[in-house]
């Protein structure tokens, strides 16, 4: 007796894929959501940990870590100390710290893409050629790419350097310097020495670090840092950068944030010119010293809608690219005097 074998037909089959594959469709999103806020708790957690370390310095030395220390004799400008390595004991990184010696420079990634811009620099002793390379992942973003390149100790979280100028310190430059008497009015700079107490702004109202995309070594606009002109203001600065066709544009790099260790605005350092999630640029050439310098360095992220912004008292913030432009440019300064309503 023959029995009845019970199969799926073509069209049951087609109808079974076609109904997971809108589960898939519709779980998909949900995932990568879950997975995005994971990656957010973490960055947030990597931005209290540095605040936290720098309040620990602070308690220590009594003054923040400088935003830039001093160039050494021999070595390019460029090849100095940033926060982030001054800092490093207050992060469970004693050993790394210790292994540093500070007499000497740090050794710095070649930073130049279609321009020669900050040339690899090695130190003739290599003192410190193994600690400037090591990888610290309190100092990386997940939701960032990996670090690329030959560079592994690459960094996604900026000081706030405040204004325009990039190596303006807290005193006048000399009377031919451009704007001679702008001063920088954010909490890490050239060998800046701010104190808690120098924060009248308030502490809950000003920032001290955000995070910003580290570039993957070939050009592409969200994280490359432009060429514009030279501006002798923070609002041409900020006008050129913001009308500049990235289409078009030359790359000054595309690696930011490649070293935790300099002390530079191409790697450690950010200001509030531009809004979040808006054009970096830098004027090139620019005559004299890096005083002379105009920079637009933005805090961006793959974050929906905004950056994570630690403030210097301690806690950290979610901060919507819509911000207001002159609620976030009062945000960049320690004593502007600004009545701010953060976002």
């Amino acid at each position: 007796m023959n029995a009845t074998r019970r199969a799926f037909t073509l069209v049951e089959l087609l109808v079974v894929i076609a109904i997971i594959g809108i589960l898939v469709a519709l779980l998909l999103p949900a995932v990568q959501a879950a997975r995005e806020a994971a990656r957010r708790t973490q960055c947030v957690n990597n931005l209290k940990q540095i605040s936290l370390a720098m309040h620990n310095y602070h308690d220590v030395h009594l003054v923040l870590p400088f935003g830039k220390g001093a160039s050494y004799a021999g070595a390019p400008v460029y090849a100095r100390w940033s926060a982030h390595a001054l800092v490093l004991p207050f992060m469970e990184q004693v050993n790394l710290q210790s292994a540093i010696d500070f007499s000497s420079p740090p050794e710095t990634p070649g930073m130049g893409g279609v321009i020669n811009f900050m040339p690899a620099y090695q130190t003739p002793t290599r003192v410190n050629s193994v600690q400037s390379r090591v990888r610290v992942n309190g100092f990386l973003c997940p939701s960032d790419i990996s670090p690329v390149g030959d560079w592994p100790g690459q960094n996604n979280y900026c000081g706030n350097q405040g204004s325009w100028l990039c190596d303006r310190g807290d005193s006048p430059a000399g009377a031919n310097d451009v704007s001679p008497g702008e001063t920088q009015p954010g909490i890490f700079y050239f060998l800046s020495r701010v104190r808690l107490a120098d924060v009248i702004d308030g502490t809950s109202n000003t920032s001290m670090f955000s995070e910003k995309l580290r570039g993957a070594g070939s050009p592409m606009p969200r994280t490359d840092l432009f060429v514009i002109p030279n501006q002798t203001s923070l609002d041409s600065t900020y006008q050129t950068c913001r009308t500049l066709d990235t289409t078009t544009a030359t790359p000054l790099t595309s690696k930011w944030g490649w070293s935790w260790v300099m002390g530079e605005n191409c790697c450690t350092l950010y200001n509030h010119v531009a809004t979040p999630n808006t054009t970096s640029c830098a004027g090139f050439p620019f005559p004299g010293s890096m005083t002379n310098m105009s920079m637009c360095v933005t805090a961006n992220s793959y974050h929906p809608g905004g950056v994570n912004m630690a403030l210097v008292d301690g806690s950290v913030r979610f901060c919507p690219s819509t911000v207001d432009l002159l609620v976030w440019r009062a945000i960049g300064t320690r004593a502007g005097g600004e009545l701010v309503q953060l976002p």
